[in-house]
């Protein structure tokens, strides 16, 4: 079998996104189809062109087991060289000479069914119509866009009800507000740092390793990868479970030796030890967290400019905060009704909401679910005792982490509604979309109120996908505060 070692975690992001879906059939399906991949040697030669096949490769080797790359003449070298890395990512992997769809990448070969691709600065490309083109320059956010929309494509043609027809193009800012890539390197003055080196953070550096942008980022995380974090992480390689995040997205950064790039200090705690270590005065802050709680707690901490990214059901998005001005993140996040508890969220996704107080014990003493509550869970949940075993002897809350969040422990496309799990495309779109932010930052140029750009993917890309949003109507959020807005004064000036 070819599918990769963490493909069950691919299976739950699957079943999220298509109607009826059963896990055998997707297997099969999956097993059965053999996807490709096409450019030329004058496609690879453009920075923007090879941008594009290198994160191709790396997004659709986390869920197809078989691929066709082909390049054109001279391309050798390359083929090799790609083939490594999907292997990196998948050992299991297999490669094939012809594909009934693929991707071609610029001027690449055509397949039965092709997705073409090109790119701008800005701007990414698919088109089922006409081979496509790329522009100039270095920036690889438009190629990073386009690599993203292509693998969304083939997933939408081979599972979806209706396969990608058409041309669809998406920019990453609204038009007329993008930056003249004339002026780079653009150079980023002030402490920065991305918050989460995870599913986003991680699509956010690997684009920021290709930008010609001069500036220190602080990447902050305070976890590591384990097995399951791999089908989205368009990064991290088999080879690289159990190193700490933080660390890793600095080595990445600073190991790429080319001048007029981005530089980077690992942290590898959480934010709020962040903030106590390295003090609160922070310029520039790109949030790439996936909890409502720690996003009001960074926008707490002031930073002068904000962008956030995330993905949820039905979409995926960026937006970009100055806090006076416009929604703070802080805004897009606060609670509309009274919301469960930790423990009643916990208790009720483990499918045990009348052990509720038993759980919250558990969780305030950081111990095991006794051997009784762990089988009515593995019930309840219709997992196996022998899955279920194997949380014997490990904190409550890793049961619900790993167990559910990370799918260890709830069946393929069952589990809790709430537990969303992204597939790797959708996480790379955003932390592309938001790298581009810090991009537009450093150019000087920038929205005066809060940008949001929202898109889903697997459906046609919409007529206005960038917007503006307000403060909260209620008058209840810190940006409406006057303590909190005269601390943003005295910080930043008025």
């Amino acid at each position: 079998m070819a599918l990769a070692p963490f493909y069950d975690k691919a299976s739950i992001a699957a079943s999220q996104v298509v109607a009826g879906f059963d896990h055998a059939s997707f297997e099969a399906a999956l097993n059965s189809t053999v996807v490709g991949l096409s450019f030329t040697s004058t496609d690879v030669a453009t920075p923007q062109g090879e941008a594009s096949v290198d994160l191709t490769v790396r997004l659709l080797a986390r869920l197809y087991p078989t691929l066709a790359i082909v390049g054109g003449t001279d391309c050798e070298e390359r083929v090799e060289t790609l083939k490594r890395l999907a292997a990196s990512i998948n050992p299991r992997i297999e490669f094939a000479e012809q594909a009934p769809l693929g991707i071609a990448v610029g001027q690449g070969q055509q397949w039965e069914t092709t997705i073409h691709v090109g790119a701008s600065a800005w701007a990414g490309t698919v088109s089922t119509d006409t081979p496509q083109t790329f522009g100039s320059g270095e920036l690889p956010v438009g190629a990073g866009i386009a690599a993203c929309l292509a693998v969304a494509a083939v997933f939408q043609s081979l599972f979806l009800s209706e396969p990608f027809s058409g041309t669809s193009t998406l920019s990453a800012f609204e038009p007329g507000t993008e930056p003249d890539i004339t002026g780079m390197p653009f150079h980023l003055e002030g402490g920065t740092a991305l918050v989460g080196a995870g599913a986003i953070g991680q699509a956010v550096l690997w684009t920021l390793g290709r930008s010609p942008l001069v500036a220190e980022v602080h990447i902050v995380d305070g976890e590591a990868f384990d097995l399951s974090n791999l089908q989205r992480y368009v990064l991290a390689t088999m080879e690289d479970v159990g190193k700490a995040k933080a660390s890793f997205g600095a080595d990445f950064l600073n190991g790429a030796g080319v001048p007029d790039r981005p530089t980077a200090i690992p942290v590898d705690t959480h934010w709020r030890e962040t903030v106590i270590s390295h003090g609160s005065v922070w310029h520039n802050v790109l949030v790439a967290v996936d909890s409502a709680a720690a996003r009001r707690e960074i926008q707490s901490t002031l930073p002068q400019w904000v962008a956030n990214g995330w993905t949820q059901t039905g979409d995926l998005g960026v937006s970009e905060h100055n806090f006076i001005d416009g929604a703070c993140l802080a805004c897009l996040y606060l609670p509309q009704s009274v919301s469960p508890n930790e423990d009643e969220i916990i208790a009720t996704a483990l499918g045990v909401p009348e052990h509720t107080q038993q759980v919250r014990d558990l969780l305030y003493r950081g111990v095991p679910a006794p051997p009784e509550l762990l089988n009515l869970i593995a019930e309840r949940l219709g997992a196996e005792s022998v899955t279920a075993a194997k949380f014997e002897g490990r904190p409550i809350r890793d049961l619900y982490v790993d167990g559910i969040c990370g799918g260890a422990l709830i069946p393929i496309g069952g589990g809790n509604a709430q537990i969303h799990v992204p597939l790797a495309h959708q996480s790379a779109m955003a932390g592309v979309l938001l790298a581009a932010r810090l991009v537009r930052r450093a150019s000087g140029h920038e929205p005066a109120t809060t940008s949001v750009t929202r898109v889903d993917v697997l459906r046609a890309v919409p007529e206005y996908p960038h917007q503006r949003a307000s403060k909260d109507s209620r008058g209840i959020c810190i940006c409406q505060d006057d303590d909190y807005t005269a601390t943003f004064h005295a910080l930043w000036g008025k």
